[in-house]
């Protein structure tokens, strides 16, 4: 499974961000977030990123560049 990014256009017509191969007549899965649904992906998006820069920064052996700056 691949997930896109695409604008609804109107009339029936969804345009995909990018460029990929598929064959004529394949079947899709389309999948419109909510308003709602955005805003907490988004905020647990930023959590996780959040948790993975602190343990990338706040490490003993970053402690050395501290000293040299």
């Amino acid at each position: 499974m691949k997930t896109l990014s695409a604008v609804y256009k109107g009339n029936r017509i969804i345009e995909l961000h990018e460029d990929i191969d598929l064959p004529s007549d394949v079947e899709v899965l389309v999948i419109i977030p909510e308003p709602d649904d955005e805003r907490t992906l988004r905020s647990q998006l930023q959590s996780a990123a959040e948790a993975v820069f602190t343990k990338l920064w706040d490490n003993k052996e970053d402690e050395v560049w501290n000293e040299y700056l």
